[in-house]
């Protein structure tokens, strides 16, 4: 009987193990998107009082990267290294280092006159282990009001036993850096065009 219980110790650890390759493993490669209705998801929508053209314009020349804070477990942005094709044109890949010694990639999916899409992948904080990756979307709509951006951060799961933890990862963490990012691109804007 301790000999099976071992033996099934063993196989639930490798299984784990394998559930987990490929998340931290330092490929280049990124998951393939399956646009999943499994996609834990957090919003942020800021309103300008300005033409979509003039907000993308001001995104082009200011990326939000530049207006991103730690937050909770979200760890500061040390460094950026592009490391294939010209950053922002589809299919360009970048690493994004952080304090601490961990790192993303990223690539840019799409980037267009209203929408700028990209993926995360290879996470290596600690959070990283059971996020398979990451498809964020940043959107730009005409409204009365003038333009409202929106920033879509969805996270596919590696694995459904960790969507709780992801989702407290997402409203704790996640919520307030993406908030503040979006509140100092939107006072950068502000400043600039008052």
């Amino acid at each position: 009987m301790k000999r099976l219980i071992a033996a099934a110790t063993i196989c639930v650890g490798l299984a784990s193990a394998a559930v987990f390759a490929g998340t931290t493993s330092g490929t280049a490669t990124p998951p393939t998107l399956t646009y999943s209705d499994r996609y834990l998801t957090n919003t942020v929508t800021v309103t300008f009082d300005a033409p979509v053209s003039d907000v993308r314009a001001f995104m082009a020349a200011n990326p939000l990267t530049n207006f991103l804070e730690p937050s909770g477990r979200i760890p500061k942005i040390t460094d950026i290294t592009v490391y294939e094709g010209v950053w922002g044109e589809p299919g360009a890949e970048r690493r994004v280092d952080l304090e601490g010694g961990s790192s993303v990639l990223e690539r840019v999916i799409s980037n267009t006159d209203d929408a700028f899409t990209y993926q995360i992948w290879n996470i290596t904080t600690p959070a990283g282990r059971f996020i398979d990756y990451i498809y964020g979307e940043i959107l730009l709509s005409e409204t009365a009001e003038g333009t409202e951006l929106t920033w879509n951060y969805n996270i596919k799961p590696s694995v459904f036993f960790a969507r709780p933890a992801i989702r407290s990862y997402l409203t704790e963490d996640f919520s307030p850096f993406m908030e503040n990012g979006m509140r100092g691109f939107a006072a950068a804007y502000s400043a600039q065009n008052s």
